[in-house]
């Protein structure tokens, strides 16, 4: 099962081609709409370059992609959401390990959801609410949990796993990486995404209920913005976006982009994401530029899971003879969505 750790934040306000295809050139509502997006910082970098746009569009009929990048290369306007920062310092995990994490408690759930089946409880044993310090540490997968304020050991989850499945209907055990996401206030992208839509309401009481109170009015969220994110995707088909990073782990998914756009971004060390691999490849695949390909980072400076990251690409830029990684994370899902 496949978590986002997504918001979305204005999509509807700008209208994104669709279209792929690389002719070599610019749209003018292309370049206007990069250059809205400069003029948020309110930088005297970004008045300078836009400034330079303008002209250039003023003397010419068509605009050349690589004469408009050339410009914008010029510049280096400065990041002043400081939503990059918290990944300067992200330490890599082995992704496996915490694959395996989560199959292993969905495994367990499971087996208890059966139990269920046949006789309409919970095992015993499972029914004590006390933590044991040594089981919470034998995962890494709980961690996100416990920061979020919800301390359990990995069986006590097996078992809200199987109730919270039967409240959704979904003939199993809510997967662990979906009430990560629902906990967390991040989006959910999954089969199963319909079933909890319709019962959002009931989904937030129950867990409300037994994490605390505060748990429904963000499990409700999470849903909602779901819903919109899915649908937006489908209806207008875009494949790009602009992309910040979320303060509980994820991506905050905002204004939809074109190709051209999201290129001049990468250059300019912003923030991406693209519904595909493929997609989010296009975009560091530029001239002059190299690219690396890097796993989510799991573990922040401080030792906090955030296990809704994503993979990304970064672009790399040759900077005093030598080839170095540069800022702007593109992101993309591990399961591409349509």
């Amino acid at each position: 099962m496949l978590i986002l750790g997504l918001l979305f934040v204005n999509a509807n306000g700008v209208y994104a081609s669709t279209t792929e295809e690389d002719d070599g050139y610019i749209q003018r509502s292309e370049i206007e709409h990069f250059m809205e997006i400069m003029a948020e910082t309110e930088t005297e970098q970004a008045r300078e370059m836009n400034n330079e746009l303008t002209k250039y569009m003023e003397e010419n009929e068509e605009y050349l992609f690589a004469e408009v990048a050339s410009i914008v290369d010029k510049y280096q306007v400065p990041d002043t959401t400081n939503q990059s920062d918290a990944m300067r310092y992200m330490e890599e995990v082995d992704p496996e390990a915490l694959q395996r994490d989560f199959e292993r408690i969905d495994t367990l759930a499971q087996e208890y959801y059966d139990y269920y089946q046949i006789h309409n409880e919970f095992p015993e044993d499972e029914s004590s609410k006390q933590v044991s310090l040594r089981s919470m540490a034998t995962s890494e997968a709980l961690t996100v949990l416990k920061n979020a304020g919800i301390r359990m050991t990995e069986r006590q989850l097996a078992a809200r796993l199987a109730a919270l499945g039967v409240i959704a209907a979904i003939d199993g055990p809510l997967p662990v990486g979906d009430f990560v996401a629902l906990v967390t206030g991040a989006i959910i992208v999954s089969d199963y995404l319909s079933d909890y839509v319709a019962r959002k309401d009931r989904l937030a009481q129950d867990i409300g209920n037994n994490e605390g109170r505060s748990f429904i009015k963000i499990v409700t969220e999470s849903l909602s913005i779901s819903e919109t994110v899915t649908y937006e995707i489908k209806r207008n088909k875009v494949k790009h976006f602009r992309a910040f990073l979320n303060r509980l782990g994820g991506v905050i998914v905002g204004d939809p982009l074109t190709l051209s756009e999201a290129k001049l971004l990468a250059r300019q060390e912003k923030d991406t994401f693209s519904v595909r691999e493929d997609y989010a490849e296009k975009i560091v695949d530029q001239p002059n530029y190299k690219n690396v390909k890097h796993t989510p980072h799991y573990i922040d400076s401080r030792g906090n899971n955030r296990p809704a990251n994503l993979p990304h690409w970064h672009l790399k830029k040759k900077i005093n003879g030598s080839w170095e990684q540069i800022e702007g994370h593109h992101f993309f899902p591990w399961i591409g969505l349509k």
